[in-house]
């Protein structure tokens, strides 16, 4: 059996899952923020993870390999 999927099919999916990546990264975000205070984290670690937070809001991504080196 075929299934034919139309052009508008798969950009309501896609709106749907951008959607839903939306709330994950505000979910991830108050996470993070609510739990900077109890981790101890020094002045400078709390702005570089809030700029990487911004950056990934603007679409700014670190690659996996970028990710293992660090």
């Amino acid at each position: 059996m075929t299934t034919r999927v139309t052009l508008e099919t798969l950009d309501e999916k896609l709106d749907r899952i951008e959607m839903r990546l939306g709330i994950l990264e505000e979910v991830f975000e108050e996470v993070i923020i609510e739990a900077m205070p109890s981790a101890r984290l020094s002045k400078e670690k709390i702005k570089e993870i809030k700029d990487s937070i911004q950056e990934m809001k603007s679409g700014k991504y670190a690659t996996l390999e970028e990710l293992r080196r660090a």
